[in-house]
Formats: structure tokens, C-alpha cells, sequence
């Protein structure tokens, strides 16, 4: 399966989605206490984590029930800048019924590395009713023919990654480098999408919509922040200006595409 194709199943998993959805930890903690301590925490994989922080937390985790949460608070003692220790941190602490200390514990970890698949998955277990992830950067084009599309296709491959600070960092250097393009413009307001401010992303839309009237890809991506925003309604409505600006385009066929899941949903 192509990057482009993951991207872009993502984006459909997320309209179908955007309702209702749940995240297994949620599930955990709405249980009584017992159930929820008989089976530990998932280990979950963070490849910019070093291996040794890695190993440490699954020696960690293997002492379910008794010892997991102490040995990982040394760890986040130990590690004091890892995104992992208190991403796994919290889902102890979630999964022994803690869940005021699994918040503070998925905010370090955003606080702490925010360049990170942990703090990526952080921000989702505290945001557990938004489609999962950050809303991708869809591009209109296939193969980068400028410096701009270039930190663009760079961008793009760091939120596949889970890495919303370089993928952020590399949507600006587009911007910087075609200041006048709705595309690369656009890009750049993606990039600030975060589930704690999302006001970022949307007053920078805003105002494209009204200076590029007419881009297709200011209206798609509006439509598609609006979705992990949870107004399907508003999203329904910019994803038809969208499609009309040309529904055989690429944009304009993911638009419908977007447009036929939400209906279902």
C-alpha cells in the first residue's frame, strides 16, 4: 500500500468515524476497577523512543498489576524527557482507575516531546470522541515540481510518522517559499491543527477562504479540520464547495468520498 493511499484511508476512516469514537482506554476505565487491572497496559511502539527506554517500559509493563505504575514513574524520574514513559505511564494510571493522574501524565507527555507518536497518541487518549491522529495534508499534485512542493511532500511524510512539530516546521518552509499559494498556505494552517487549540489551524483557514474563494484546497481541508472538530454539519457544507470547484479533481473525488461516508455516519 502507497504512503498516499494510507493517508488518504485515514482521512475516510475519519469521517466514517468522526460520531463516535472510542479509544480502549476509555472502555477500561468506564469498567469496574477489578476488570480493569486483569490484563496490562498495550506497549505502544514509538520509533523515535531510544531502545533502551524502550526495553525499560516493557520490563515495566510485564509486572502487571503490582509494580507497573511504580517502576514507570522511575522511569519518568530517570527519563525526564521521554513522551513514551508517560504516555505508558498514563494508561497504568488509567487502567488502575486513576484517570485524573493519566490526564497529567498524557499532558507531559505532549509537554514533554511533542515531536513524537507518543505525544501523538497522548493527545488522542485525552480527546478519546475525535477521529484519531491529526488531519492529514492532502496535496493536489503527484510528483513536487517547486521548492515548496518539495517541504510539502517533506511535511506530509512527517505527520505519516507522527511527527506534527517537523511536519508543522516543514508546512511553513512551503509557505515561506510560495507565500501567494493557497496550497502551500493552506498547508501551513494544517500544521498548526492541534486538538488543544484547534482556533490556531481555523484562524488561519478563515481568512484563506475569503482570499482564495476558489482554491479547492482551502475548502477540502476546512471540510476536513471540521470533521476532527466534530461539526460535521459546517464540514458537510465546505466539502460540497469543495467538490464543486471540480469534482473530477483529485480533491473533488476525496471530497465526495468524504461527503458519502458522512452521510452514512
Amino acid at each position: 500500500m502507497s504512503p498516499r493511499l494510507r493517508v488518504w484511508l485515514v482521512v475516510g476512516a475519519a469521517a466514517i468515524a468522526a460520531a463516535a469514537i472510542a479509544v480502549g482506554v476509555t472502555v477500561a476505565t468506564r469498567s469496574d476497577v477489578d476488570r480493569q487491572t486483569s490484563k496490562a497496559p498495550p506497549f505502544v511502539a514509538d520509533p523515535t523512543a531510544p531502545a533502551e527506554i524502550s526495553k525499560d517500559v516493557r520490563d515495566a509493563l510485564r509486572a502487571w498489576p503490582a509494580g507497573t505504575v511504580r517502576r514507570l514513574r522511575i522511569l519518568a524520574a530517570r527519563y525526564p524527557n521521554s513522551g513514551l514513559v508517560r504516555l505508558e505511564l498514563g494508561l497504568a494510571l488509567a487502567f488502575t482507575g486513576q484517570q485524573t493522574d493519566a490526564s497529567h501524565a498524557w499532558h507531559d507527555s505532549r509537554r514533554v516531546q511533542p515531536d513524537s507518536p507518543s505525544a501523538v497518541h497522548a493527545t488522542d487518549l485525552l480527546h478519546p470522541g475525535t477521529p484519531p491522529g491529526l488531519p492529514p495534508f492532502v496535496p493536489s499534485f503527484t510528483r513536487a515540481r517547486t521548492a515548496a512542493q518539495q517541504h510539502l511532500l517533506r511535511g506530509i511524510a512527517f505527520q505519516q510518522a507522527l511527527r506534527p512539530v517537523s511536519a508543522e516546521d516543514e508546512f511553513a518552509a512551503a509557505a515561506h517559499a510560495a507565500p501567494r499559494d493557497p496550497e502551500a498556505l493552506t498547508a501551513a494552517a494544517v500544521g498548526l491543527y492541534d486538538k488543544e487549540r484547534p482556533a490556531a489551524a481555523f484562524s488561519r483557514l478563515g481568512p484563506l477562504a475569503r482570499r482564495f474563494p476558489h482554491a479547492q484546497t482551502v475548502r477540502f481541508h476546512l471540510g476536513l479540520l471540521l470533521i476532527y472538530f466534530g461539526d460535521l454539519r459546517q464540514a458537510k457544507r465546505e466539502l460540497a464547495l469543495a467538490r464543486a470547484e471540480g469534482p473530477r479533481t483529485p480533491l473533488g473525488r476525496r471530497a465526495e468520498t468524504l461527503l458519502r461516508a458522512a452521510r452514512k455516519s
